[in-house]
């Protein structure tokens, strides 16, 4: 039996998603969540400024003696190929695009503007457009989702690429906050949600934990705990702090 927990960080809330459909997948495990709100956007910093962060991230969770680190962010995962530890860290990017390419010819990605920036996404894919969508990860950290002002917005930066893809891959775990309104503006077409790819891959990685009684889940966050808008967020939690990360 591992009881060790499973870290799993974001810029924000938006890798809640992430944690949401792990822990549907491993009821039984341990998890650390990191809500890096105070270095949030993540998506308009440098390619120097992230590295860093990721550093520091991970660093924290080394410390915490976890088994696996999840990288639930698309951003950062473009800026962990730098780290160097034992522990497993599982990226969302590949098995997003891995997906996105078995069930799509025509591909858009939308993704922060960063992500798209770096052309990962674009890389992997072979063919496939990116569009830069950083103000919808502002969007959910104020917990604007389903407002008029969360269509308008989506609909000004998504209206002109209507009806010219099959398959919608949201390379931002933020976006899947956002599914209701993208699906509005571009309708009726194949949804990759990246936060929703990762629990096979981890499968491979872990030790499960054999205890039956219900995992304990932590959040934590670099911010003010009361800034966070985790209404949505329906798993149950065990605590929620905020934490200073040198």
């Amino acid at each position: 039996m591992d009881k060790n927990a499973i870290g799993v960080f974001d810029s924000g809330v938006g890798g809640l998603t992430v944690l949401s459909d792990l822990i549907d997948h491993f009821p039984n495990e341990n998890f650390i969540y990191l809500a890096d709100t105070k270095n949030n956007p993540y998506g308009l910093k440098t390619k120097e400024e992230l590295e860093s962060i990721v550093s520091t991230n991970v660093n924290y969770f080394i410390n915490e003696n976890v088994k696996a680190i999840v990288i639930a962010c698309n951003t950062a995962s473009a800026n962990s190929y730098h780290l160097k530890t034992n522990i497993p860290i599982i990226r969302i990017i590949e098995p997003t695009a891995k997906y996105a390419q078995q069930i799509g010819k025509n591909i858009l990605v939308l993704a922060t503007d960063y992500t798209i920036s770096s052309g990962i996404y674009q890389h992997l894919l072979n063919k496939a457009t990116g569009v830069k969508c950083s103000k919808f990860v502002g969007i959910v950290e104020k917990g604007m989702m389903g407002t008029k002002d969360s269509y308008e917005i989506v609909e000004r930066v998504l209206s002109k690429y209507k009806g010219k893809y099959d398959t919608i891959i949201l390379g931002c775990t933020h976006f899947g906050l956002l599914k209701d309104e993208i699906i509005s503006v571009l309708g009726n077409v194949n949804i990759v949600d990246s936060s929703l790819t990762l629990s096979p891959i981890l499968n491979n990685y872990i030790k499960l934990n054999s205890q039956k009684e219900r995992g304990k889940v932590i959040i934590n966050t670099t911010g003010n705990p009361k800034d966070l808008k985790i209404d949505w967020f329906k798993k149950k939690y065990d605590k929620l702090s905020q934490i200073i990360l040198n």
